[in-house]
């Protein structure tokens, strides 16, 4: 088989911007003659983020434990070739954690291997604007990266906005695109974006309006000969397969996640949990909470914190507990969310 035109979405920002939130906003539009499917990252190891993406019935391909977006990463082509082959979707979208290096995510998507069989039609950021008043982003190099690589930047939390949140994106903007064009700003209540400007990228590679089909796509394609095996490295497999009871802590670059994932048939109850995870948020360093804790057999509590804000909803769910927070590392909070965990299940 050969594999050629598939699209790729690029959709970056930074932990707790609302990414996952607004891919699933986007599947949701998936045409019904198309294969739409995810490769998501995460900066910890226990493979978290496809949960939030498990009730859409849609392919996900999951790299836990580290930084998909390293050229070097055999797992991130390893991951990505496996998704190519098992699923050969239309569309791609790649979620890479909220520390991802966009810059080099492209460079691989745009490199030799995949000519002619990925199509980076797109990379969009999710900007909650009140992150442009706090230098603990502002200064992040990362932050800065995913903003300067994007061709769309799409507001989250507008509902929260005040009139200096808006000001602030123009200035950061007309600051960060001095000597280049400004990126495309997607601004609504609740976040939304309509599939058809998916391909605004696409505007850099060819310039025929006509995108609905792969007709444009030349060159020798990709063969399945030619994609490396997609069995994962074994320390990847490890990460994904926990049987038991597990904690990890690591960190990259200026920050830190620690991650817990209990075993099968361990349950809490949800007035225990959200006391717990408001506890957690609260703490100073705390940059992102994410996680899902069964509460019996057959549902589960999704809590969801970011900027000390604390989401949750109920939904079916049959698997283990797992949950992930990202701090930075010159705090005192991951003694206290220790023991607030140990004693959560």
């Amino acid at each position: 088989m050969r594999y050629q035109g598939i699209k790729v979405t690029l959709v970056t920002g930074f932990l707790g911007a609302g990414k996952t939130t607004l891919i699933r906003h986007l599947l949701e539009q998936s045409p019904i003659n198309e294969r739409w499917a995810v490769l998501v990252n995460e900066f910890g190891d226990i493979g978290l983020d496809g949960a939030f993406y498990s009730d859409l019935g849609v392919a996900i391909t999951e790299v836990a434990g580290g930084c998909v977006c390293c050229t070097t990463s055999a797992a991130f082509q390893q991951g990505l070739n496996q998704l190519i082959r098992q699923h050969n979707p239309d569309r791609i979208f790649i979620e890479p954690s909220g520390l991802g290096h966009p810059k080099q995510i492209i460079q691989q998507l745009r490199g030799d291997i995949y000519r002619d069989v990925l199509l980076l039609s797109g990379v969009f950021c999710v900007l909650d604007a009140r992150t442009l008043h706090d230098e603990r982003y502002t200064k992040h190099a990362i932050f800065k990266d995913q903003i300067e690589s994007a061709h769309g930047v799409v507001l989250s939390h507008v509902d929260r906005y005040q009139s200096q949140d808006f000001d602030a994106v123009d200035q950061y903007l007309s600051h960060l695109f001095v000597s280049s064009s400004l990126p495309v700003v997607f601004q609504s209540d609740p976040m939304e974006l309509e599939a058809e400007k998916l391909d605004v990228g696409l505007k850099d590679v060819v310039t025929s309006p006509r995108f609905t089909n792969h007709s444009y796509i030349r060159g020798r394609g990709l063969s399945q000969s030619h994609l490396p095996s997609s069995d994962l490295d074994k320390e990847t497999k490890k990460a994904l397969n926990f049987s038991g009871r597990h904690y990890y802590q690591k960190q990259q670059d200026s920050m830190q996640v620690l991650g817990w994932h209990w075993a099968l048939g361990e349950y809490t109850d949800s007035e225990t949990l959200l006391s717990m995870i408001r506890l957690i948020a609260l703490q100073e360093g705390v940059y992102r909470v994410k996680g899902v804790f069964a509460l019996n057999s057959h549902e589960a509590v999704f809590v969801n914190v970011a900027r000390g804000e604390v989401v949750s909803t109920v939904a079916p769910w049959r698997e283990v507990s797992k949950m992930e927070v990202i701090g930075s590392i010159d705090e005192k909070w991951p003694d206290q969310v220790k023991l607030s965990c140990e004693a959560l299940i």
